[in-house]
């Protein structure tokens, strides 16, 4: 097997038991904690190849003017020194695993194995003070305003996730991506606004509990794409990697290819998660629960209930929206910027993904590039996962013709759960740079710059 997808598998692991119950947990809680994680782990392993096959311009540390002691590598085989770094970097970050990390390596040369924990310890040196250690969750605001974000009203203790994640040092340039305004921002009534106002009604009616609008097809959009930190299934980040484990089983890639694509993936979705949150809390919006519920007669609704991300392998129907801010969406920033690097990695077509690409998706499907298509399960539907009513939910592959059709499934999907506006998302006019997809599909370019910037470990394409 290559040796990169082998400790890939032990990551996903990892983050699986992260989120379940029966293991010692929440050791990287959150989206945004994992992708960061994730980046780590693949930096090391990326790092490792470029160090061992005398590349060392293409190494992360290198590119980015880390200092270290990196000495040139001992003779053999690489798998030894991939597996140093990825051990090394997987204990870090899920200490508690660490039995079970160290049974995934049978033993091998330790010269080699030391040398890629020494590549491992000088980029962990290099994240010790980015951010990442403050605290994680924090009280919602005492008196918020109209527009703000506060506890979904279906569970008042709600804590908010992440609010100076948006500092945490990005992995690639030091700045944020741009992003404009959602939209109707400012205005003391949302609803004057008439994208606000379109977006508002498109989810009363097709996020609701009740069903209302919501056809049995979009629900499974919703529930397939969730990863909502449940049970069995964990964050997003993990479905993303399951899904660029997918796409590249066939393609008979290098190892230094592999390192580099899942690299590049890892590190757009671990900016995606700082550069969303940034904004997240810049802007500070509600959700549809709230925002629904707040707004003036006669547009609002005081009952309204969202379907909520479903609460997979949990028995008893509970609604659930997530703890921090609307805008943008995480999951369409993590999305975007998944799918993108996956195109200009992989070279798969002309050009990168535009947010007009995506827009277009809705009433213009752009057709089979055969390059790109793809069949997968998520492990929502996977015929093991269980409803909240105690039934096992059917086996549901789903074939995708490109790479532009699941960036708009996966941005919508919120929408049919009732937690986020389609703006968080996706603009309805795409010149407009509003949602995480634009913010996504932007990281994903800068961050396939960056490593094919001079020197590049899987040959530049």
């Amino acid at each position: 097997m290559n040796i990169v997808l082998f400790w890939n598998g032990v990551l996903l692991e990892c983050s699986r038991r992260d989120f379940t119950r029966g293991y010692a947990n929440s050791q990287q809680p959150g989206p945004i904690r994992t992708s960061r994680a994730m980046a780590i782990v693949h930096l090391a392993i990326h790092d490792a190849i470029a160090f061992k096959n005398g590349v060392p311009g293409a190494a992360y540390l290198n590119k980015k003017g880390i200092a270290h002691t990196v000495a040139a590598p001992p003779a053999g085989a690489v798998d030894d020194i991939v597996a140093g770094a990825a051990v090394t970097t997987l204990k870090a970050m899920y200490p508690r695993y660490g039995d079970f990390i160290d049974d995934s390596y049978d033993g091998g040369n330790n010269a080699r194995f030391n040398y890629g924990e020494e590549i491992a310890n000088a980029l962990l040196a290099a994240r010790v003070n980015d951010g990442s250690d403050l605290m994680l969750t924090a009280p919602q605001v005492v008196s918020p305003v109209y527009g703000q974000h506060r506890a979904d009203p279906y569970a008042p203790g709600q804590a908010r996730l992440g609010p100076a994640w948006g500092n945490v040092a990005r992995f690639t340039g030091n700045a944020h991506k741009p992003l404009a305004p959602y939209p109707g921002q400012g205005l003391p009534n949302l609803l004057a606004d008439a994208d606000y106002k379109a977006d508002y009604d498109e989810v009363v009616a097709y996020g609701a509990e009740d069903r209302r609008s919501r056809t049995a097809e979009q629900e499974r959009i919703g529930v397939y794409w969730a990863y909502d930190g449940v049970m069995n299934l964990g964050v997003p980040p993990r479905l993303y990697n399951q899904i660029a484990r997918k796409i590249v089983a066939g393609k008979n890639l290098s190892v230094a290819r592999t390192a580099e694509l899942f690299a590049q993936v890892n590190v757009a979705m671990a900016d995606a998660g700082i550069d969303a949150w940034y904004y997240k809390y810049l802007y500070d919006l509600w959700r549809p629960v709230v925002g629904i519920r707040a707004e003036a007669a006669p547009d609002g609704d005081p009952f309204w209930a969202p379907m909520g991300a479903p609460q997979t392998n949990v028995l008893g129907r509970s609604t659930f929206t997530p703890p921090f801010p609307a805008y943008p969406s995480g999951h369409a920033t993590f999305g975007a910027a998944l799918f993108q690097s996956l195109r200009l990695a992989l070279n798969s077509s002309a050009g990168p993904i535009t947010t007009a690409d995506v827009v277009a998706e809705e009433t213009a499907p752009a057709g089979l590039v055969a390059s790109e298509s793809f069949t997968f399960v998520s492990d929502e539907l996977d015929g093991i996962a269980v409803d909240s009513d105690g039934s096992v939910r059917y086996r549901t592959p789903i074939s995708f013709d490109n790479y532009v059709r699941p960036i708009w499934e996966n941005s919508v999907s919120r929408i049919f759960l009732g937690v986020h506006w389609r703006f968080d998302g996706l603009p309805r006019d795409p010149a407009d740079n509003v949602g995480g997809v634009p913010l996504g599909l932007a990281i994903g370019e800068e961050v396939h710059a960056f490593f094919n910037n001079g020197t590049s470990l899987g040959g530049s394409v």
